[in-house]
């Protein structure tokens, strides 16, 4: 069976946050900007989020990015990422101190 592909133009116009939220560009924010107020284009400049959770759970279906967007879940991988980078930070500090002791006694 093939792999699965992302959908190339959701991934253009959509993005996923770390916790499973997707953004957008809002529409209309891209020519005729002259008769429209500068509050509205302020307003326009921003991205927003999607408030529908059925598009929302379609949208990274289709990037395949983050599929699972169960607040319980993502902190426990935020934890456990967290756990990795200073498990590695610590290795990683332990070998450049032992180089450094070399330097000093050569």
């Amino acid at each position: 069976m093939p792999k699965m592909k992302t959908h190339k133009g959701m991934k253009k116009r959509f993005k996923i946050s770390a916790t499973g939220k997707v953004s957008h560009k809002r529409c209309g924010s891209s020519h005729l900007m002259s008769h429209k107020s500068g509050k509205r284009v302020r307003r326009l400049r921003k991205s927003s989020t999607l408030n529908v959770a059925a598009e929302s759970h379609r949208i990274r279906n289709a990037m395949l990015e983050k599929q699972c967007s169960n607040p319980d879940h993502v902190t426990a991988l935020k934890l456990a990422a967290v756990a990795a980078k200073k498990a590695g930070a610590e290795g990683s500090s332990k070998t450049e101190d032992s180089g450094q002791d070399e330097k000093r006694v050569s």
